[in-house]
């Protein structure tokens, strides 16, 4: 009888051969073929699935060697392969209809084992998405509620920022190997998301993300949660998509509306019009799910001054601004916006970048 480790060998091999063979993948589930049976056959019976001849011999031949480079690229990149059978196996995700036989995880695999909500939306998301998630994310951080998003600009990162800046903790799923992160453009979110959580992706560790591995990482986002909650987003959108997922896979899903003459909130707007639950606040969400929550005003934002209340509402997350924007705006002198900007940076409310200033959340 095999051992354990051979299964994993097997299993690692299994989808590095056939990740990108959808014509294998889908003649495995229709005939019910487990991987293991895949050793045991003929060479023509590999050949009748889909098996190309170079497959067929790295399949008999060179399984092991296949597998074993891919384990210790991950432990020489502080990477973890969590089977569907481990502990930390998120026990949601277990249940889709086909769930991956592991998962790659870069970051605390501890946080894979904690209640878990997705928050979605568009990548060009507005102020009032913005405002609209302060309503929500933040209160779900201190709740101990994880945030799962996809590490996208707009919602998905401002969603990963407002976890941890309540000290709560994200995991961020990647459309492609975890040796190519995306978006590329997010390298320091994705740094603070490992400290603060963990990253994870079903993609062998070198896939470069591509347009179509999307979809299959938004079903990944939609099985290992309880709920999506969808904020901002277009009819045609992959926030929809992770939606329609969460359905599939017997999911909730909730999502805050939008004004009515917003291309952003088309897909929101229709959401509710289906069924998805309609989110005005946090409480909303609690009460959903019995969570007694006692609410906490953010202190720092609570005991900031007037004039810097008024340099705060100036600043974007996603946008630098100099010093000549404020001088342009307020009557104030540039030495009191300079000392405001700067008590702002101490407070660690904005951060001071190359060009100007921005906010954290």
């Amino acid at each position: 009888m095999e051992s354990v480790e051979d299964k994993h060998f097997q299993k690692i091999a299994v989808h590095l051969i056939t990740f990108k063979n959808h014509r294998i993948k889908y003649r495995l589930k229709k005939k019910h073929i487990n991987l293991s049976d895949l050793f045991e056959m003929d060479n023509h019976q590999l050949n009748l699935l889909g098996f190309s001849p170079i497959e067929i011999k790295d399949l008999k031949f060179n399984y092991r060697e296949i597998a074993e480079r891919e384990i210790q690229q991950c432990q020489k990149n502080g990477i973890e392969i969590i089977f569907r059978e481990d502990d930390f196996y998120p026990s949601l995700l277990s249940e889709i209809f086909d769930p991956p036989e592991y998962i790659y995880v870069k970051g605390d695999k501890l946080v894979l084992d904690t209640p878990k909500i997705a928050v979605v939306g568009s990548r060009k998301a507005t102020a009032y998405g913005r405002k609209a998630l302060g309503r929500v994310v933040p209160d779900l951080s201190r709740a101990g509620l994880t945030i799962v998003s996809g590490m996208a600009y707009g919602i998905d990162s401002w969603s990963h920022r407002m976890a941890m800046r309540e000290g709560g903790k994200t995991i961020g799923v990647n459309a492609g190997g975890l040796f190519h992160f995306y978006p590329s453009g997010n390298r320091s979110l994705i740094s603070e998301i490992i400290n603060h959580g963990c990253i994870i992706s079903e993609f062998p560790l070198n896939t470069f993300p591509r347009p179509f591995f999307f979809p299959i990482r938004n079903r990944i986002i939609a099985g290992m949660v309880r709920a999506v909650l969808v904020i901002e987003a277009a009819l045609k959108s992959g926030s929809l998509v992770t939606a329609r997922l969460a359905l599939e896979q017997n999911r909730d899903v909730f999502a805050i509306p939008g004004p009515i003459d917003s291309t952003l909130s088309q897909g929101t707007n229709d959401l509710i019009l289906q069924g998805a639950k309609l989110i005005r606040c946090s409480q909303d969400i609690f009460e959903e799910y019995g969570i007694e929550y006692q609410y906490k005003e953010n202190q720092e934002i609570k005991h900031l001054s007037s004039k810097e209340k008024i340099i705060l509402d100036l600043l974007d997350i996603n946008e630098v601004k100099n010093i000549d924007y404020f001088v342009e705006q307020l009557d104030f002198s540039v030495s009191e916006i300079i000392s405001l900007l700067m008590g702002l940076v101490l407070k660690k409310i904005i951060i001071q970048e190359e060009g100007g200033y921005k906010k954290l959340l």
